[in-house]
């Protein structure tokens, strides 16, 4: 019985302590620096992709724009009176002298 109140008052002057070493403080900078460093660079990374795409996008932007420029010009070029007099011209058409219009009246259409 003495033997373990010897014990006890050993145990209580006993103290655990917890030494930072080197080592530890490198360990703890591995485990908590590295996957901030890996976070960091995926997200670069991930940022850079975006900015590539973003720019692929507004330069077909720029394309589409230019297209549709050019095709406005080219159908208002379609459009005009001497185009299409040419194109007349060109597929022997001829002016009508004499335009006849058929009236209901004059039994011409059937009903059904």
């Amino acid at each position: 019985m003495r033997n373990r109140k010897k014990n006890k008052v050993f145990n209580k002057k006993h103290r655990s302590s917890f030494k930072v070493g080197k080592m530890t403080i490198g360990f703890m900078a591995i485990f908590v620096i590295l996957p901030l460093c890996i976070f960091l660079l995926s997200q670069t990374n991930q940022m850079t992709m975006k900015g590539d795409d973003i720019s692929k996008l507004e330069k077909k932007k720029q394309e589409l724009a230019d297209d549709k420029q050019r095709l406005e010009v080219e159908a208002a070029r379609l459009q005009s009176v001497q185009e299409i007099q040419k194109d007349v011209s060109k597929t022997n058409m001829v002016p009508t002298k004499k335009i006849n219009y058929v009236n209901s009246s004059t039994g011409v259409a059937v009903n059904r």
